[in-house]
């Protein structure tokens, strides 16, 4: 090596030169991971284009959000997000579990068909980011909790119908549940709305095998259609913006759908007991 190389040698310095480099690769590193973090909890993120169960570009988010958990989150940005920031990235991590579940949880209640029984809306059996987001913000104003708890109590972000015809509704009913506690299935809360002013049909929620909330809802056909007929009115009367003439009104038109349907016999005094 001549004496002109030897001293282009030392000014090159390849170890300072390759400390700078891992530097400004550690820096690009990080700071693409504050942006997709920041991203996470500021972009208009939908889990789901519709209902239906989370589609797989869709869960290309799985990283982001599970890289740290809710209080990991508020921490990194202050504390400094908004009630409904927060109550989205609950709605989020809400659907996320149940992305995880319903295959195995939709499998169990297609085995619940047969003959003219029948799932109906299928594709609409996981909610949609907004309409969780909003349901935990009015689920905790209402009962006067906080958010997390609201999300924690939130048992239909997976949910699904089950028409009966009306001469089979009171032996299918505990049959049905019969066949899903005998799978692991825990029976968490029962309610036989029969005779009630707003809505016709039994309600279960269950607890799935792998922990996951899930509502099951019993409907004949007569009753599934008047509660889509009138989902406008109830739409109306959770509003909170709504005025108070507009829900006296969507409540007497509620109540007028309802008085429309035949319970079928016997469903009236069916009654389910919760899972020790």
């Amino acid at each position: 090596m001549t004496k002109r190389e030897t001293k282009k040698f030392h000014k090159y310095q390849p170890q300072r030169f390759r400390c700078r480099v891992i530097r400004a690769g550690w820096a690009v590193r990080s700071l693409t991971a504050a942006v997709m973090m920041l991203m996470a909890v500021l972009a208009p993120v939908h889990l789901v284009r519709s209902y239906a169960a989370p589609l797989p570009d869709e869960m290309a988010m799985a990283p982001v959000l599970v890289a740290a958990d809710y209080s990991e989150r508020c921490t990194l940005f202050g504390g400094g997000l908004s009630r409904d920031r927060q109550a989205r990235m609950l709605a989020m991590q809400l659907l996320m579990r149940a992305g995880d579940a319903e295959r195995d949880v939709t499998e169990d209640m297609k085995a619940l068909e047969q003959g003219s029984t029948h799932l109906q809306g299928l594709e609409y059996r996981m909610k949609s980011v907004d309409s969780l987001t909003r349901k935990i913000l009015s689920d905790a104003e209402e009962d006067q909790v906080s958010l997390p708890e609201a999300a924690a109590g939130i048992g239909d972000a997976l949910r699904y119908t089950l028409v009966i015809e009306d001469a089979a509704y009171s032996r299918v009913v505990p049959q049905s549940v019969r066949l899903l506690t005998d799978k692991g299935y825990v029976v968490e809360k029962f309610r036989n709305a029969w005779g009630g002013k707003f809505y016709q049909g039994v309600n279960v929620h269950l607890k799935s095998p792998s922990g996951m909330k899930v509502e099951l809802q019993f409907h004949t056909p007569q009753s599934f259609a008047v509660k889509q007929a009138s989902h406008e009115v109830y739409e109306i009367r959770r509003n909170p913006d709504s005025t108070p003439e507009e829900v006296e009104e969507a409540t007497r038109r509620s109540i007028e759908y309802n008085a429309c349907v035949t319970a079928p016999a016997g469903a009236g005094a069916l009654h389910i007991p919760l899972s020790a």
